[in-house]
């Protein structure tokens, strides 16, 4: 299977990246340039769908962390919505759980962010 990733952008100026298919050592770039092309045009705050997601590798879980330190450095965040129950469970494994936040859906995760405006404000 191959990988096919759309982003949109949304409220509270956040990027929602969905991903479908699989993303594996061959094309784990084409995921991290998209998250570095958005990052680069300063959108920071970054939700990444993966309701759509077939099989993760190891370099992609590399590009979620690459995602992450590099938006909060810009002062945003990188978060995980409709994460499966294969991936939660490497995702405990992992103790990518503790990095992460993720939500069920779209909505939750776009609202999170407007939370953290008013706790900063």
């Amino acid at each position: 299977m191959s990988l096919s990733i759309q982003s949109h952008q949304h409220e509270n100026d956040t990027s929602v990246i969905e991903i479908h298919g699989e993303v594996t050592f061959e094309n784990s770039d084409q995921f991290k340039e998209e998250i570095d092309h958005l990052i680069e045009k300063n959108q920071v705050r970054l939700i990444v769908n993966l309701s759509d997601l077939q099989y993760m590798s190891s370099a992609g879980m590399g590009v979620l962390v690459h995602g992450l330190k590099s938006s909060r450095a810009k002062g945003g965040d990188l978060r995980l919505v409709n994460l499966g129950p294969k991936m939660r469970r490497v995702f405990l494994i992992t103790q990518f759980t503790h990095q992460f936040m993720v939500f069920n859906d779209n909505d939750e995760a776009i609202k999170s962010f407007k939370t953290d405006e008013k706790q900063v404000s």
